[in-house]
């Protein structure tokens, strides 16, 4: 998040909350007992979620959502037994790893155990920025903790966090209130990069035919003071992403795709609603619009996905996967109780199922989402 100090003191959020916990209405539905339900292209439906050896106990159908509407629940109906996702991917964000922080390596170590657990087939882990606070030493402490516990594949993008080693000062402490010019964007992509693995601070992966893009901000106030802490996006990033959703809506325009960025675009999802959390947002939010196969996966709020509205469809569909590290409330600072939570993703031939885990009680928030998709 942008706001946010991990080991306790310098910036504090000024921003507030303007929307309540949203109400879901029920509407009866009818269903065949005999036979799993057909999701029909962009039709979204909540389900129980449910363990990889367990099958869904209950079913509800949300009917089509108009843009920026939250949709609507139908009373819950037994699931007969599902088939075997295709494959699974779990997305983080915001586990702020500092090396003085034990705190931040010990929740990772716990939502990395949970997801093993849970999913030990997983394709695909996804840590959707913020990993760090800027330093080398904080990205070895990552490296270290991912080494010494089995996971999925990584894939990772930047958030604002990684940028924050220009706030470090010659001493080597952190200071909030000033930027430290020996150290610039340039050298904070830089190391992200080296640390990663990338070449680009963006990139893609084809996972079992599916396409996942990362993107990343490219820059920070060091260049632009109007950047704040909002992802900026190069005009040859948002190139790149129209070329790579231009090709997969040319390969199949209803296979879904699985775009990954940091900072949610705008007056989107709860608490997205007093930045711009993107500076190019218009540029980005017409190259979405246009693909409406796309699930945009975002964080930095760190807002709780089980008591605000953190997925919601749009033209696309948008989901936050909350905080490994602190989770926020509808007032926009820390929960009194200690929460981790994120995302697992199981992929059908047909849907996509969207599952909400709390790591520190090892629950699943109910309800899941799932999305309807017309694949060749």
């Amino acid at each position: 998040m942008a706001l946010i100090n991990p080991v306790g003191g310098g910036i504090k959020s000024t921003r507030a909350s303007q929307h309540a916990p949203v109400e879901m209405s029920p509407q009866t539905t009818n269903a065949h007992e005999d036979s799993q339900p057909v999701l029909a292209q962009n039709e979204l439906q909540t389900v129980a979620p449910q363990d990889e050896s367990q099958t869904a106990s209950a079913q509800t159908e949300i009917q089509p959502a108009a843009a920026q509407v939250e949709p609507k629940t139908a009373a819950a109906q037994a699931e007969p037994k599902t088939a075997a996702p295709l494959f699974s991917f779990s997305v983080m964000s915001d586990v702020h790893i500092l090396s003085s922080d034990s705190a931040s390596q010990l929740l990772l170590r716990q939502a990395l155990a949970d997801h093993h657990e849970l999913r030990p087939d997983s394709k695909l882990l996804v840590l959707n920025g913020d990993l760090t606070n800027g330093s080398e030493s904080d990205y070895r402490s990552l490296l270290g903790l991912l080494s010494r516990q089995p996971h999925a594949p990584v894939q990772a993008t930047m958030g604002n966090h990684e940028y924050y080693g220009m706030y470090r000062s010659p001493d080597g402490k952190m200071d909030y209130t000033k930027i430290n010019t020996s150290w610039t964007s340039r050298d904070a992509v830089a190391l992200f990069e080296r640390m990663m693995g990338y070449d680009k601070p963006y990139h893609e992966l084809v996972v079992e035919g599916y396409r996942f893009l990362f993107l990343s901000g490219e820059a920070y106030r060091d260049v632009d003071a109007s950047v704040n802490e909002d992802a900026y996006l190069s005009p040859t990033q948002l190139s790149w992403l129209s070329e790579r959703l231009t090709a997969a809506s040319s390969a199949d325009a209803s296979k879904p795709v699985f775009v990954f960025l940091h900072q949610p675009l705008p007056s989107t999802l709860d608490g997205t609603d007093t930045e711009l959390g993107v500076v190019q947002h218009k540029e980005l939010r017409a190259l979405l619009d246009a693909h409406p196969n796309v699930i945009l996966f975002s964080g930095h709020t760190h807002w709780n996905v089980e008591t605000t509205s953190q997925v919601k469809q749009l033209k696309f569909l948008a989901a936050s996967s909350a905080s490994i590290r602190e989770v926020w409330s509808a007032k926009n600072e820390p929960e009194t109780q200690l929460l981790s939570q994120s995302l697992v993703v199981d992929v059908y031939p047909e849907r996509v199922v969207i599952l909400r885990r709390e790591h520190t009680e090892k629950r699943w928030i109910e309800p899941s989402i799932a999305k309807g998709y017309d694949v060749k």
